[in-house]
């Protein structure tokens, strides 16, 4: 269990730092900044794009996220959103997932505008 906890840390800090890189103060991602002090879960907002249209748009890319208020509406408010586009990572996942992840969020932005 050490090493699934290793590697899902290590996915999600190369997810975060892959986002932040590619897609700057577009993307928003929710809580922890450090990687060791969250799961394998990045809920994120992407510039004023609604997250089920994100959804929408990464699944034509064949990745799946989560788009809603995740059963958490009280959190929502608290964070000033309707809703959020959630993706998780897990053992069975690896860079080239969060590489297809953040370049399917590129083509949502350009449909989008």
């Amino acid at each position: 269990m050490e090493a699934v906890r290793a590697h899902e840390i290590s996915l999600t800090t190369y997810a975060m730092r892959t986002l932040h890189d590619r897609l700057g103060a577009d993307i928003h991602i929710f809580g922890p900044k450090d990687p060791a002090e969250r799961g394998g879960v990045l809920s994120f907002a992407y510039r004023d794009i609604h997250p089920h249209d994100v959804s929408q748009i990464l699944d034509q890319y064949g990745v799946c996220v989560r788009a809603g208020h995740h059963c958490a509406k009280p959190l929502m408010r608290r964070l000033g959103v309707n809703s959020t586009a959630r993706a998780s990572f897990a053992l069975y996942n690896d860079e080239s997932d969060v590489d297809t992840l953040v370049d399917a969020l590129s083509e949502a932005g350009a449909f989008f505008g």
